[in-house]
């Protein structure tokens, strides 16, 4: 076992084990309840790393480091990339693919047993397990529908919605593509552009036992199976504590990110 292999499975508090659905499972679901998908990293990574492509996503130390320092988790590039090198690690077979719709999303293509499995630990979404398209699931988690539906031969649409309402809707093509392939992609997220909301706001969300924590810019909402608390924070001191108590996160990052807005006019408090 190399010392990343070690790193990042002792960040999800798991342990290595042979191949199968309910080790990917397992997988899944710890990374979900500790690593936050968040663009706290992705303005953090812009002012540090680079603004364009692949030269900004993190290797794979710094953002293991990262997260055991600082808190920090990542996107769809970042989380998406980087479990499915751990999931490869472990003998997996692990494919990236791409969701059209917005900005273009990774995921992973997992096969295990001589099945194939759609494992998406990068959408903040209630993907607990892995997922079968060709099975076309609809269930209800903490508020969030997700409905997964054939449209076109080896084109899967995945719906989420909350109260009924379409909250984001994407299109997964179901064949394999290179991480390179992303590049043009990753430096069009980056842009540094009002229209850009993921680089005009805060946001993060972690699942924890019985509910979905999710923050944008001051509010904090907490979502299960019995409807959504909406808290509202409006003393930074506040915000700040309740960031580190319910994702992790050190203060030095989020005065980085806070710093950022406010440069460009968006002042949280």
């Amino acid at each position: 076992m190399n010392r990343w292999q070690q790193m990042y499975l002792n960040a999800i508090q798991a342990e290595a084990g042979p191949p199968g659905f309910d080790h990917l499972q397992r997988l899944i679901q710890l990374h979900l309840h500790r690593i936050p998908f968040e663009n706290i990293s992705k303005l953090h990574y812009y002012r540090h790393q680079a603004t364009t492509g692949l030269r900004w996503l993190p290797a794979m130390e710094t953002f293991l480091s990262n997260f055991m320092e600082q808190g920090l988790g990542g996107n769809c590039y970042i989380l998406n990339v980087h479990f499915g090198k751990l999931l490869e690690s472990l003998g997996y077979q692990v494919d990236i693919v791409r969701a059209t719709g917005g900005n273009t999303h990774l995921a992973l293509m997992v096969t295990v047993d001589r099945q194939t499995y759609y494992v998406d630990v990068g959408y903040g979404a209630p993907l607990f397990e892995p997922i079968v398209p060709e099975q076309q699931p609809h269930f209800t988690r903490y508020g969030e529908e997700v409905q997964i539906k054939r449209v076109a031969d080896r084109q899967y649409r995945i719906d989420r919605r909350v109260n009924g309402n379409s909250l984001v809707t994407k299109y997964i093509e179901w064949t394999p593509v290179s991480l390179q392939s992303f590049d043009d992609v990753i430096t069009h997220s980056l842009r540094d552009e009002d229209d850009n909301l993921f680089m005009r706001r805060v946001m993060a969300t972690i699942f924890k036992p019985g509910g979905a924590y999710s923050v944008i810019n001051n509010k904090l909402f907490v979502k299960s199976d019995k409807g959504t608390e909406v808290h509202e924070y409006t003393r930074k001191p506040d915000w700040m504590s309740m960031m580190r108590a319910t994702f992790g996160f050190h203060g030095g990052v989020l005065d980085e990110a806070l710093e950022f807005l406010s440069d460009r006019g968006l002042r949280l408090f």
